[in-house]
C-alpha cells in the first residue's frame, strides 16, 4: 500500500486489539488485490443515550487505481453481536472482500469482452 492505513475511533478509545485486527484484515487484502493503494477505517462506537439496539458503525474506504473507490459502511444494527466491536469490524472487512471480488470478476468479464471484440 503507498499511503498508511488510517485507523480511527470515535467515541470510544483506540483499543489495540481492534487496531491489530483492522491492520491484519487490511493485511490479507493487500494479498488479495495488490492495487490498493489507500485505506481508511473509522470504528464509531454505541451512543451512550441508548442501552441497547445499536451496536459499532465501521466505515471503510479503499482507493484502488485507476479509478475505483471500495466504500463500506457497516451500519449500527440490532444484531445483539454488533455491540462488541470486533464482531462489526468482521463484518465490515466481509462485506469488502465480496466488493473486491465483484470488482476481480467485473474487470475479468470486461477483459474477455475486449479480447473478443478483437
Amino acid at each position: 500500500m503507498q499511503i498508511a492505513p488510517e485507523i480511527t475511533f470515535e467515541g470510544s478509545e483506540s483499543s489495540d486489539a481492534g487496531r491489530a485486527q483492522i491492520l491484519s484484515d487490511i493485511e490479507w487484502l493487500e494479498t488479495h488485490n495488490q492495487r490498493i493503494t489507500g485505506c481508511r477505517v473509522k470504528v464509531i462506537a454505541p451512543s451512550h443515550k441508548h442501552r441497547h439496539g445499536t451496536g459499532f458503525q465501521v466505515n471503510v474506504w479503499l482507493t484502488i487505481p485507476p479509478h475505483e473507490n471500495i466504500v463500506v459502511s457497516q451500519s449500527a444494527s440490532s444484531d445483539i453481536r454488533h455491540e462488541h466491536s470486533h464482531v462489526a469490524i468482521k463484518a465490515a472487512f466481509a462485506a469488502v472482500r465480496r466488493q473486491i471480488d465483484a470488482l476481480a470478476a467485473k474487470t475479468v468479464a470486461k477483459s474477455h469482452k475486449t479480447a473478443q471484440a478483437i
